[in-house]
C-alpha cells in the first residue's frame, strides 16, 4: 500500500482507531499483565520465591527468598518486562517485537554496583555466564535477558475465550530456563553482594 493510501485510510479510520488504543491500553494490556505474571507464579511455585506485585509490569520484580535482605528488597532481582521497548503498548511487545530486546521477557536487574565493578564480575564469572547462556538468556552488553516468544493466534483466541493459559505457557517455559541457570545467577549475585559490601 503507497503512504498516501495508508495516511487517507487511517484518517477515515481515526475513530475507530483511538477507540482501539484506549481499549488496549486500558483493558487488553492489564489482562495480558495479568496473566503473565500468574502464569509465572504458577512456573515458580514449587521453588521459594518472593513477588512484589504491580499492576505494572515495570513496577512489578521477583527474586528467590534467600535474596532478600531485612527490609524484603532484592539486588539484583528480576522482572517480567519489555525492557527496550518503543512500543506505546504491552500487547505490541507481546506479540510484534522488532527486536528480542523489545519482547516481554525475564530481565536481570541490579544497582548496587558501578558498571567497572559488574563487568569484572562477569568476567570472572564467564562459566556461569556460559550456562545462564546455555539455559536460553541472552546478553547484551552487560543486560542479561531471556525474550519469551508468544503466539498471537493463541493471544488472540485467549481473549476471545477469556482463558489465556494456553497463550502464557511460554511464559511456564521461561520460568523452568530460569531454574535452569538458578546456580549460575547464585554465583553471581553472591559475588555481587560481596563487591558492594567490601
Amino acid at each position: 500500500m503507497e503512504q498516501d493510501e495508508l495516511d487517507a485510510l487511517i484518517s477515515e479510520n481515526i475513530a475507530d482507531l483511538e477507540l482501539a488504543l484506549t481499549r488496549v491500553e486500558e483493558v487488553i494490556d492489564p489482562r495480558l499483565n495479568e496473566a503473565a505474571w500468574k502464569a509465572l507464579k504458577r512456573g515458580l511455585a514449587d521453588e521459594d520465591y518472593h513477588f512484589e506485585d504491580d499492576d505494572d509490569l515495570d513496577g512489578a520484580w521477583f527474586a528467590p527468598r534467600t535474596w532478600l535482605d531485612k527490609d524484603k528488597d532484592s539486588d539484583p532481582w528480576f522482572r517480567l518486562t519489555a525492557d527496550d521497548s518503543d512500543h506505546r503498548t504491552w500487547l505490541a511487545s507481546y506479540i510484534a517485537p522488532r527486536t528480542d530486546r523489545e519482547a516481554i521477557g525475564i530481565q536481570w536487574y541490579h544497582d548496587n554496583l558501578y558498571v567497572k565493578d559488574y563487568k569484572q564480575i562477569l568476567e570472572a564469572h564467564a562459566d556461569d555466564l556460559r550456562d545462564i547462556e546455555s539455559a536460553g538468556f541472552r546478553r547484551d552488553g552487560n543486560r542479561i535477558y531471556l525474550p519469551i516468544q508468544f503466539d498471537a493466534q493463541k493471544i488472540a483466541q485467549g481473549l476471545r475465550n477469556d482463558d489465556l493459559a494456553e497463550a502464557m505457557e511460554p511464559v511456564l517455559r521461561a520460568a523452568e530456563a530460569l531454574l535452569a541457570a538458578r546456580e549460575a545467577f547464585q554465583h553471581l549475585r553472591d559475588a555481587m553482594v560481596a563487591k558492594a559490601s567490601a
